[in-house]
């Protein structure tokens, strides 16, 4: 394969890191909360981080530099990244990587974002295979990428604003139901209590917790229990065969429930027209520790 080709390849590689990064910056509290779904809160503080080595990743690949040495950091970078998001899909019930940032089109299902890594690395192998001559760095794309990564940063910081990293801890205060996300889905009756479930039907973590959620109505610990969950006609078939549930299911799209929770299953307790209590990722908790 010649270097012409190698060099096509790369920058297709390092136009969508580009593309990658400067879409997260644009918003990125959103894509720092994700990180923070991983772990505490700080974790939150290393989403710059990530996007701006994936602009300059991108850049030094479209600029042809250094183009062996990069496209190894490249591959590497891209594996690191697949295996986070891995042990965020099986371990923490993480469905969407945030790679794209606001761009709900690109953010595919996690086998389609496991794909598309796999073929960006393929499109890398020539390049970690064959010598490669790149250019020289010289000071018109130093100016370049260095005013790229000034602005991008610039805007990281700026967008960083309200993601959880940087908002002071404070106990769990309670909040109208009608002033919350959740307006938009359901109506409370300010006399009875509410347990609000919001999950994905392939979430392995969802599926864990549909007996404890079952509990919840049964047991009388809540009036009411309602479940949101994401719209997929085969899911629901399938869920539905596997477990019998008691409460009711609505389901929105995909772009909807992440503005409930980036992390599912996501639980809010409602007393008194309010949200009292809430929770997201791994499993629901028994009622019975909410019993005399």
């Amino acid at each position: 394969m010649s270097q012409r080709v190698n060099y096509i390849l790369r920058c297709v590689v390092g136009a969508v890191f580009i593309l990658s990064g400067v879409l997260k910056c644009i918003d990125t509290a959103a894509f720092a909360d994700i990180m923070s779904s991983y772990g505490p809160n700080w974790f939150g503080y290393g989403a710059p981080v990530i996007i701006g080595i994936e602009v300059l990743l991108g850049l030094l690949l479209l600029f042809n530099i250094a183009p062996r040495w990069m496209a190894a950091a490249t591959a590497v970078f891209i594996v690191g990244v697949s295996s986070i998001f891995l042990y965020g899909v099986l371990g923490l019930g993480i469905t969407n990587c945030g790679c794209f940032g606001p761009l709900s089109l690109l953010n595919s299902k996690p086998w389609l974002t496991f794909t598309r890594n796999a073929v960006l690395i393929a499109l890398l192998v020539p390049s970690l295979i064959q010598p490669q001559e790149g250019r020289p760095l010289k000071v018109v794309p130093v100016i370049v990428m260095s005013l790229v990564m000034i602005v991008v940063m610039l805007m990281c910081g700026w967008s960083l604003h309200g993601a959880k990293c940087v908002q002071p801890v404070r106990p769990f205060e309670p909040v109208r139901v009608e002033e919350s996300v959740l307006a938009k889905y359901i109506q409370c009756d300010p006399d009875s209590t509410y347990y609000v479930f919001a999950f994905s039907y392939y979430c392995p973590f969802c599926q864990n917790s549909v007996y404890n959620v079952n509990q919840y109505q049964t047991l009388g610990v809540v009036d009411k229990v309602i479940g949101i969950a994401i719209e997929n006609e085969q899911g629901r078939e399938r869920f539905h065969r596997l477990f019998d549930v008691d409460f009711e299911i609505r389901e929105i799209p995909e772009i909807e429930m992440m503005r409930i929770s980036w992390t599912l299953p996501a639980v809010f307790r409602i007393r008194h027209d309010s949200i009292v209590s809430s929770s997201e990722g791994l499993l629901i908790p028994s009622p019975a520790i909410y019993m005399p």
